[in-house]
């Protein structure tokens, strides 16, 4: 596969692609961090074997997300060791030092959830982006450690491969480079949803160009028996006819005298063959007969259009005629009102569904305070554990009536019971 496969505007296609298809991966991987993430635009480049480096991500650590349905291959993710280890530690809240992380079964499993939800929300976006169903298989993690290794499982059979750089940087803890390789044939499948037929031919058309230059060779054929015609080869190239010429040919195709009755028995004796006659003529009813379709359909419009300004003109006429319409009549009829009788039921009634209201009961709670824990804390929580709430002592607590906070105060003791005495009632934002 030659490099000049990919054309510009296939090269911009996929990282516009990927772009689109990463912005979301970042917004997975924010919400799983609980962090900003930010990924930059993409820098796309196709190489070879011999060009293909990652000398500035050793040691790296590769993950691999095949796709099931919606496109065809594989996607490899490489990054720094160091930087799966800042993941990773963010992900399960702890530090690890750089000497003692190891790619064990607990980080694997940890990045490779990472990645799931990166390239699953980046599925989601190809998915709506390409308007078809695309799922990836589950991401399997592995380290590199040898380049040469790695270039001869995956250019097994592609000279090239297309490698997709990115930087990403996650809050202040991480700012570093990550690249994407794929397979042409991906890369290709994933513009063929992006790009216009149009831009897609030009690419693999050079090889195909002289192919159909042998089709016009049999258009010139005809030339001798059109030229004892001179008159009757415009239509057969879709030129222009003139208005005489319209007119000959719908007199020919009606059966007029002089022009074209004249010409036959000179085509018999010059042609010398009465089998090329039958050709033109075919020619010429098929040219005549969609000139006779135009005509017939703007005669049609020009009659339509006669006929509405004929009834436009025969309606002013007839105002004329008899006057102005009379204008239309409306009913008016007087809004109903209610007698005092009937409000004083009503408010009666509306007493009734207040007092009815009073006794529904309700739920109150008060709230000392809250607090956030990690999933590793919440898993190590004992007898005796303690937990820090958000509230300090001393300070006001919330009242909530079925889950809304409606008032704040103090915390006392009545009868052995602990109690609120409130101090503020919480007004809605306008009151």
């Amino acid at each position: 596969m030659d490099s000049k496969n990919f054309s510009a505007f296939e090269i911009d296609a996929i990282g516009e692609i990927l772009n689109i298809s990463l912005g979301a991966s970042a917004t997975a991987v924010s919400t799983m961090l609980n962090a900003r993430v930010d990924i930059t635009t993409p820098v796309v480049k196709v190489l070879s074997k011999e060009e293909f480096e990652i000398s500035n991500l050793e040691p790296a650590v590769g993950v691999e997300i095949t796709y099931i349905a919606g496109l065809s291959g594989s996607n490899i993710m490489l990054l720094k060791r160091h930087d799966v280890k800042v993941i990773v530690d963010m992900l399960m809240g702890m530090e690890t030092p750089e000497e003692e992380f190891e790619l064990n079964e607990l980080n694997i499993s940890a990045i490779c959830e990472v990645m799931n939800q990166m390239m699953g929300a980046s599925a989601t976006a190809l998915s709506e982006f390409l308007g078809k169903v695309v799922n990836i298989s589950t991401p399997s993690s592995f380290e590199i450690g040898d380049v040469n290794d790695f270039k001869e499982k995956y250019y097994d059979n592609d000279e090239y491969m297309v490698v997709v750089g990115f930087t990403l940087k996650i809050a202040d803890q991480l700012e570093s480079e990550f690249i994407n390789v794929m397979t042409p044939d991906l890369a290709k499948e994933l513009v063929r949803g992006f790009l216009p037929q149009e831009m897609l031919e030009p690419i693999p058309e050079p090889v195909q160009i002289p192919k159909p230059a042998q089709i016009p060779e049999p258009v010139p054929i005809p030339e001798p028996v059109i030229e004892t015609k001179t008159e009757l080869r415009e239509p057969a190239s879709g030129g222009i006819l003139s208005q005489e010429e319209i007119e000959k040919l719908l007199s020919g195709s009606f059966g007029g005298d002089e022009p074209i009755n004249a010409e036959p028995p000179a085509d018999k004796e010059t042609a010398g063959g009465s089998q090329e006659i039958p050709q033109m003529t075919g020619d010429n009813q098929m040219a005549v007969q969609q000139m006779m379709d135009q005509i017939q359909t703007q005669q049609q419009m020009m009659s339509q259009m006669q006929q509405m300004i004929s009834q436009l003109q025969s309606e002013q006429q007839n105002m004329r005629k008899t006057g102005s319409p009379e204008p239309k009549t409306i009913n008016v009829r007087p809004i109903p009102q209610n007698s005092l009788k009937d409000g004083d039921i009503r408010f009666e009634e509306q007493e009734e569904n207040r007092e009815l209201i009073m006794g529904v009961p309700l739920e109150v709670s008060v709230e000392i305070g809250r607090t956030r824990k990690l999933v590793k804390e919440i898993l190590e929580f004992t007898k005796g554990s303690l937990v820090i709430l958000d509230k300090l002592a001393g300070e006001q607590v919330d009242l909530y009536v079925n889950g809304r906070c409606i008032a704040k105060g103090d915390v006392v003791v009545v009868d052995d019971n602990f109690g609120i005495r409130i101090t503020e009632i919480t007004k809605k934002n306008g009151e």
